[in-house]
């Protein structure tokens, strides 16, 4: 009885880290509206800075900011000018030219999600004992078979989250194995 009570404190232990952890829909609403009205924006856009970005070219040759009789000055065309704004970037890359946030960011997915996988089996081993618990308690025939029905379900989702646990281990030590291929540092793969 003793560990049957230890076992179910756990879970609701588990089950209240991992809430106080997510944020209400409400909460993220409030925060962003919050945000909106933090950011001004008061700045005028002139057209010159609307020919520094544009990606397209011009449809009206005399729209060219370099085709102006008054600018003395060649304008450096729109394309190389998004093409070098691209290309030059603070952050490392591998051999293909992925960055450290992508490597970073990725594997902390993939191993979010294996430490979600191995919470879950936790909760299912503690529901499962309770349900056991809960069975050998019950007198009715009837209400044991309804409990015994759970534990079949319960040992269900336990095969089933194992399967799911050994796939994200094995994704994770793939993106592991790929990161080193391609040339990631390790810093950037490691767990902070």
């Amino acid at each position: 009885m003793k560990k049957t009570a230890m076992l179910i404190q756990t879970a609701l232990f588990i089950a209240l880290s991992s809430a106080a952890y997510s944020q209400s829909l409400a909460d993220l609403a409030d925060k962003e509206k919050e945000r909106r009205q933090e950011v001004t924006n008061d700045k005028v856009i002139t057209d010159e800075e609307v020919a520094k970005y544009r990606s397209e070219p011009l449809t009206n040759p005399s729209d060219r900011p370099e085709a102006k009789p008054d600018s003395g000055q060649k304008a450096a065309e729109p394309h190389e000018t998004s093409k070098s704004e691209k290309t030059e970037s603070d952050e490392p890359v591998d051999f293909q030219g992925r960055p450290e946030s992508y490597w970073r960011q990725t594997m902390a997915d993939a191993r979010q999600k294996a430490k979600d996988l191995e919470n879950q089996a936790n909760v299912i081993v503690l529901k499962i004992a309770d349900l056991q618990n809960q069975f050998y308690r019950e007198d009715d025939g009837f209400k044991r078979e309804g409990i015994q029905r759970e534990i079949q379900k319960s040992f269900y989702e336990q095969d089933k989250n194992k399967e799911e646990l050994a796939k994200a281990r094995d994704a994770l030590q793939d993106l592991e194995k790929e990161a080193r291929k391609t040339g990631a540092l390790p810093g950037w793969i490691m767990e902070k």
